[in-house]
């Protein structure tokens, strides 16, 4: 007696295989279930046969390459794997620099207040493989990206974790968590193995690195001015300072990096990354605009900085979204 023909099995294949875009599926869905079917052999229908886990976590694996430029994607596809890797190289340098001003920072301190206590200490050392990751990603290293990238997000997010009572933790310690495990994510998932970033030569990684003094080298003539000037006086010097921390100039560099991308008209890759990092900047600014929370000045100088990037990420968005290649039209 002949056993009945597993058409379950196939059924639930062709499922899964739904995750995959529908421009790839309709090219090569009929060949990839006649090799799952071939690897499962025969199962009647009657034991219930299922897809492999193992078959299953390829099929994701492989819709995310394809959705983000894998082989086989189409324009569209491909200009998102190039936005999301974009955010990863910004997201990764922003991360590097913020730790090489805490050691900075720390070592100034060291010379002209005190020294930091052991445990910070170790955890800006730990979080420095922010810096390993930024120069082995841009030199063509991924997986020792990856690795230094996976040691300092997660030093990043225990001393966010740590630093302060629990019952004290907010929203900028929940937004500056989310913006390291962006980073961690777009590098994790943008290069793939389909993506492979082109080795940059030495005097394009080395020089950004020193952009880590600046914030340093301009707080420091703010600190002497305060330190000399009475209190009423120098509150002007704080409408100033919050624009040269690291995340203050965060937010210029992305203002002025989307008005040049904007006037240039650059890819869509380019306008899109630099919405999405603008929209982590103002996540994290946001705080500063609400009542009560900060003094007049910073309060003030918040909420501009909120509302300029929200002007700008919504143009970036708009520009970027417009750019973007057709989608492919898959025949019924």
């Amino acid at each position: 007696m002949t056993e009945p023909c597993p058409v379950l099995l196939e059924q639930r294949y062709r499922a899964v295989l739904r995750l995959l875009p529908a421009s790839y599926r309709a090219e090569r869905e009929d060949e990839m279930v006649a090799a799952f079917m071939e690897m499962s052999g025969e199962v009647p229908d009657e034991r219930g046969p299922r897809p492999r886990w193992g078959e299953i976590a390829s099929v994701v694996a492989l819709a995310v390459r394809v959705r983000l430029g894998g082989a086989g994607a189409e324009p569209r596809f491909v200009a998102w794997g190039e936005a999301v890797r974009l955010l990863a190289l910004l997201g990764v340098g922003f991360q590097a620099l913020v730790s090489l001003y805490s050691l900075l920072s720390h070592g100034l301190s060291t010379l002209l207040v005190a020294p930091p206590g052991a445990r910070q200490v170790a955890l800006t050392l730990v979080d420095c493989a922010w810096v390993a990751a930024y120069v082995a990603v841009m030199r063509g290293h991924v997986r020792p990206a990856k690795a230094a990238a996976l040691v300092g997000g997660g030093s990043s997010l225990y001393a966010l974790a740590t630093g302060l009572p629990v019952e004290l933790l907010g929203w900028s310690e929940g937004t500056a968590a989310l913006i390291v495990v962006t980073t961690l994510l777009a590098l994790l998932v943008g290069f793939h193995r389909d993506a492979r970033p082109a080795p940059r030569p030495w005097d394009r990684v080395v020089p950004p690195l020193a952009l880590a003094a600046l914030p340093l080298a301009l707080e420091l003539p703010l600190v002497a001015l305060e330190s000399a000037m009475p209190g009423p006086e120098a509150e002007p010097l704080l409408w100033v300072a919050f624009w040269l921390s690291p995340d203050g100039l965060a937010i210029v560099a992305v203002l002025v990096a989307g008005a040049i991308a904007l006037a240039r008209r650059r890819s869509p890759s380019v306008l899109l990354a630099l919405a999405t990092g603008g929209m982590l900047l103002a996540a994290y600014r946001l705080p500063v605009g609400l009542p009560l929370e900060f003094n007049q000045p910073l309060w003030v100088t918040g909420v501009v900085q909120c509302a300029m990037l929200a002007v700008m990420v919504s143009l970036l968005l708009v520009a970027g979204v417009r750019a973007l290649p057709a989608a492919r039209q898959v025949s019924a």
